[in-house]
């Protein structure tokens, strides 16, 4: 296995050449991380080849991987909870220990993040996740490995993003998130930083990390999640009620950065005095009117004044020609069996009527 391991770049993970070189140009002697993370080439349950750190946060460290039975590149993502645990590697330790009962609560939250993610693998705009499994005295969640960079890092480097392309890149991730608040659950963390855009410029939503399953009595008592210029009002409110509206926000603010490049005022300082321009009042953002507001209505500091879902917002921004597709697109598999019931009942109705008519 040992072999295997030498065989692979570990920056890219693609195979090397006979000269152990690689076009990405990474150099494992240049490489370096901080102790807590996995050294490259680590092998995880004899299948998932561990290489460079693409992430690193307060409650995991996610690599870039490569499945050795399938032959693909992948994404690994490990809980480390960095208030809560310790691991030297530099002891050759890859065991992580967990000292506290919030680290431990956050091994139940981590495997909960790959329960939701596994539920919606066939969404456009979402990542995949492959594979889930427990190791080191601590968790891994293997998705597919996004290709690309980040939408803060694409606006930083390539400038605002026009209104048309925009919406078309944000609309497979509308009707994706449409379908997980059908099923109450809320991502909590929408933000430039946490969509990757592909080479196909396709934009793909990550880290559900902190996304919960809603319910009728759902309020923000449990821990405080915000990203500066992405958060809801009600989300920094230790009693702040959370629903779609808040994800609205988080989309339609990632939205107002897309188009002008600028950070939105924080909607806990907008809640004292509203000092953020409009899209409107941008000539240089090439959408409509109507578009330009739908967006602002999103970002409305109060909740009951946004969108109260997911398709409002798109039949807001989108051609209404496209409304019916959407909505066919969007049915849930409740939905659709009950769909197909009730045209089984039909048929069956409409059979009995002309048998009837025929023992007439």
């Amino acid at each position: 296995m040992e072999k295997r391991q030498k065989d692979f770049c570990m920056g890219c993970m693609n195979p090397l050449d006979g000269d152990r070189h690689c076009i990405c140009g990474f150099s494992i002697d240049d490489y370096k991380v901080s102790a807590r993370c996995l050294p490259p080439g680590t092998l995880l349950t004899e299948r998932y080849l561990v290489g460079r750190v693409i992430g690193e946060g307060s409650f995991g460290i996610t690599y870039i991987g490569r499945d050795l039975l399938l032959g693909i590149i992948i994404a690994i993502k490990e809980y480390f909870p960095l208030s809560y645990g310790s691991r030297d590697v530099r002891k050759e330790e890859e065991a992580i220990y967990i000292y506290q009962d919030n680290g431990k609560k956050g091994l139940e939250h981590f495997y909960k993040e790959a329960k939701l993610l596994s539920q919606f693998h066939m969404l456009d705009g979402i990542v995949t996740v492959r594979d889930f499994f427990y190791a080191n005295e601590t968790a891994y969640i293997v998705m597919d490995y996004i290709k690309g960079i980040t939408l803060k890092e694409y606006v930083k480097k390539n400038g605002a993003v026009e209104g048309k392309e925009a919406l078309a890149m944000m609309e497979p991730v509308i009707r994706s998130l449409y379908i997980i608040h059908q099923a109450d659950i809320i991502h909590r963390d929408i933000s430039p930083d946490n969509l990757l855009l592909t080479e196909q410029k396709e934009l793909v939503l990550v880290d559900f990390g902190s996304a919960r399953v809603e319910d009728s009595a759902m309020t923000q008592s449990m821990t405080v999640m915000f990203k500066r210029g992405y958060t809801p009002k009600e989300q920094y409110l230790r009693r702040g009620k959370l629903g779609a509206w808040s994800d609205i926000y988080s989309l339609c603010a990632t939205m107002y950065f897309m188009l002008t490049g600028i950070v939105p005022n924080e909607a806990i300082e907008r809640m004292l005095q509203d000092t953020i321009v409009p899209l409107s009042k941008m000539s240089s953002v090439s959408l409509a009117q109507k578009q330009k507001s739908a967006i602002m209505q999103g970002m409305h500091v109060e909740p009951e004044e946004r969108w109260q879902s997911m398709l409002e917002l798109y039949d807001a921004l989108y051609d209404k020609k496209e409304e019916d597709a959407l909505k066919i697109k969007l049915l849930t598999k409740r939905q659709f069996k009950a769909a197909v019931l009730l045209i089984v009942i039909l048929l069956l109705c409409i059979g009995i009527g002309r048998k009837i008519k025929y023992a007439e």
